[in-house]
């Protein structure tokens, strides 16, 4: 886990194509879930598409996961 003050990152299995997720934690606090099976260059593109998400706050409305994307 890594943490910078503003969210928490942890590499985790997920299964089929998920690369990473970002959801609150019992606290409150954005935590950003990377799929540990993906290369370095791609945990570094998806570490950063969920950045993004935090700082649109998406984490925090209630639109779909396919909404959120598109």
């Amino acid at each position: 886990m890594l943490c910078d003050g503003e969210y928490r990152v942890y590499l985790v299995s997920f299964p089929g194509d998920i690369k990473a997720a970002v959801r609150l934690d019992e606290d409150g606090f954005p935590s950003i879930y990377i799929n540990a099976a993906l290369s370095p260059a791609a945990r570094r593109a998806a570490f950063l598409h969920e950045i993004r998400h935090i700082r649109r706050n998406d984490h925090l409305n209630a639109r779909s996961i396919k909404e959120v994307e598109s």
